[in-house]
């Protein structure tokens, strides 16, 4: 009887430890593999890569670390008047590191919103200015010395805020995954920065430095759009 009695406690203690053993909690980490990516971009902030790394068992909380990179510096001619033309050098350089939470509203949509920081280590655009050769503007000739060399820049803030939505997994359940991405990034309120010699020596453009300021005060959002290539790492 004794014998009997103890096989049976023995028979259910092994079911209730079974029991426990399949009962995970939703969120818990216990015996989870963590889940990584990393993720190329393509967009009109330039290509990026980053490093994705869940945080939550059901896969819909992420944090991302990266950065994307653009510049374009290629000359531009712009013709004044015949045979007239006024050359343009462009410093146009965007590159932002940074870090992100995205978050995955809906258990079985690939759907998510994202949000974090960045530090821009160019925040700024600049432009050089001179004559190519001699300038006739009705009637009035300048040479290129006359011109002489306009440096105008606008700057923005270097810490940068960022929010967007997309669609695509942090970490595909395949080994790629492709994902579309929209977004802004608030860069601030730019300022201006004008520096000339020349003609424009004997003109008062320096005072409408604050009017343009003004004119360029809601400007202070840089659209994003990249489409992204993930690669899951386990």
């Amino acid at each position: 009887m004794v014998r009997i009695c103890l096989y049976l406690f023995i028979g259910w203690l092994s079911q209730h430890e079974l029991s426990a053993a399949q009962f995970v909690p939703p969120d818990s980490t216990v015996n989870q593999r963590t889940q990584q990516s990393v993720s190329g971009q393509l967009g009109t902030t330039g290509p990026g890569i980053y490093y994705n790394r869940v945080l939550s068992r059901s896969n819909r909380l992420t944090v991302r670390v990266g950065g994307q990179y653009f510049a374009y510096r290629k000359l531009v001619r712009v013709k004044a008047a015949t045979d007239s033309y006024i050359q343009i050098k462009p410093d146009l350089t965007i590159g932002i590191a940074q870090a992100n939470l995205k978050w995955h509203p809906f258990v079985r949509s690939s759907f998510f919103v994202t949000g974090g920081l960045g530090y821009t280590w160019h925040p700024d655009m600049r432009f050089v200015i001179t004559a190519e050769n001699k300038l006739n503007l009705d009637g009035l000739e300048l040479t290129p010395d006359d011109v002489g060399t306009v440096n105008l820049g606008f700057r923005w803030h270097p810490i940068v805020g960022y929010l967007g939505w997309g669609f695509g997994r942090s970490v595909p359940n395949k080994r790629f995954g492709v994902g579309f991405e929209m977004g802004v990034f608030y860069i601030g309120k730019p300022s201006v920065q004008l520096d000339y010699d020349g003609f424009l020596e004997t003109t008062t453009i320096d005072q409408q430095v604050p009017t343009v300021e003004r004119n360029l005060s809601n400007y202070r959002y840089l659209p994003s759009i990249n489409v992204t290539l993930s690669y899951k790492l386990n």
